[in-house]
């Protein structure tokens, strides 16, 4: 579908998308997929766009690289946005990663000052993130694998720009805001990993809190595009009305073409009255198997063209970060 998009910005379309993520932890799924083509036609070249909880840097990093936006990145938990650094870096993509808790940044008495200082391009921040995961152990993680004896995987940034002392860009506000967010509610089980229960429940980073960050973020009429379970539909339209928001595209996406919906995939506009568009659904399925993906489904993994690297925390050698 969006072919000509990349091949207007002379992008190599069969490059990969190299993510490397924690295979301990959360990593993305077909959900961030479906976004992404849901973001594709609504970016325009040299928005400002912010991913909020953008984990391993997956959604955003796929953005940037069909259109040439100003990409900035905000993730609370420090392994994955040290894993954007590097997936920003590895695929030569410029992205601003912004370590910071949205829960924590909306009681700051100044919200940009403190977005600023959370920026990995700052040299300090970042040495002293990397410091930390040197001395992390199961605060971050509930260890439940066999764990390799080598230490195989090694992060280096020395030579990236993504670090330059007089490379601290400064924070403006956004043309566009994304975000798959934790949606999954207090009723499901939660898992003992922190890493996955922090990027899927969502008391860890409330719809609410969601869109009071937006908010004070997002410029007049700006976007912000996201997705959420199909199953808080109601809560999710009725508090995008209060903060000010008109809906401007709506997709539901069932899991095959006899199921209910699962996941929604929502276009908001600040300030906009237009009239709300319900898109044809999306159908992953066409049979039972896991692998029976429909053409549209096959199609949007084909364009996104992502290779996943998962490594063990345990493996990852800190002292050679930097």
């Amino acid at each position: 579908m969006y072919q000509s998009m990349l091949k207007s910005n002379n992008l190599d379309i069969n490059k990969k998308l190299k993510i490397y993520q924690i295979k301990d932890g959360y990593c993305y799924n077909s959900d961030s997929l479906f976004l992404y083509d849901f973001i594709c036609p609504h970016i325009k070249p040299n928005d400002k766009l912010l991913d909020v909880g953008s984990g391993s840097g997956i959604i955003g990093l796929l953005c940037a690289k069909i259109k040439n936006i100003k990409l900035y990145q905000i993730e609370k938990q420090p392994i994955y946005a040290l894993m954007n650094v590097k997936n920003a870096k590895v695929n030569n993509i410029d992205s601003v990663v912004i370590h910071a808790d949205c829960n924590v940044l909306l009681e700051s008495k100044n919200m940009l000052i403190q977005l600023r200082e959370n920026m990995l391009c700052n040299y300090d921040k970042l040495n002293s993130l990397i410091s930390m995961q040197t001395t992390k152990n199961a605060q971050f993680i509930n260890l439940n694998y066999n764990r390799d004896i080598s230490k195989s995987f090694i992060i280096d940034l020395c030579q990236t720009d993504s670090i330059n002392k007089n490379n601290i860009a400064s924070l403006p506000y956004f043309d566009i805001i994304i975000s798959n967010p934790p949606f999954y509610q207090k009723n499901t089980i939660q898992s003992k990993n922190l890493l996955k229960s922090q990027a899927t429940q969502s008391c860890y980073l409330p719809f609410e809190s969601i869109l009071k960050f937006v908010v004070k973020t997002l410029k007049p009429n700006g976007k912000f595009i996201f997705c959420y379970s199909a199953f808080s539909i109601g809560e999710v339209l009725k508090k995008l009305k209060e903060f000010g928001f008109g809906i401007l595209y709506l997709r539901f996406v069932h899991p095959r073409i006899n199921k209910d919906s699962t996941l929604v995939l929502v276009c908001a506009k600040l300030n906009s009255k237009a009239q709300t568009h319900i898109l044809p659904p999306l159908i992953t399925h066409i049979g039972n198997n896991q692998l029976d993906n429909t053409e549209e489904v096959i199609s949007i993994y084909r364009f996104a063209n992502t290779q996943s690297i998962k490594v063990s925390y345990d493996d990852i050698v800190w002292e050679y970060f930097l």
